[in-house]
């Protein structure tokens, strides 16, 4: 999805200018860059939290000559899903921090002796 096109599907929701919408969405880019530098991530309430994790550096083997190259260490930004999003694309899972029902028994059997 383009920005474009993630600005025309909040004008379609949403009673508010195109201006508005693009200020709304430069700003929360600049928010969430801000925030991902200084405190290494940024929760979005409902969604989920982007993470700062860094990436050990690795030997990697190119595709097309099979060359062994060396990859550096980096830094990569990660995103978590959290509760109603998590819940709406993995349907039938628990939701976090709920368990499956138990086995009918009632649990582990004791050991025999």
């Amino acid at each position: 999805m383009t920005k474009e096109e993630m600005v025309e599907g909040i004008l379609r929701n949403c009673e508010v200018s195109k201006a508005n919408v693009e200020r709304f969405y430069d700003g929360l880019s600049r928010l969430i860059t801000k925030e991902l530098l200084s405190q290494g991530e940024m929760l979005l309430p409902g969604l989920g939290v982007l993470r700062v994790v860094t990436l050990k550096a690795r030997t990697a083997r190119n595709p097309k000559t099979g060359e062994t190259i060396q990859v550096p260490r980096k830094k990569t930004v990660r995103f978590r899903p959290h509760g109603e999003l998590r819940a709406a694309v993995n349907p039938g899972q628990a939701a976090p921090g709920e368990r499956e029902a138990p086995p009918a028994g009632g649990g582990p059997a004791a050991p025999q002796a």
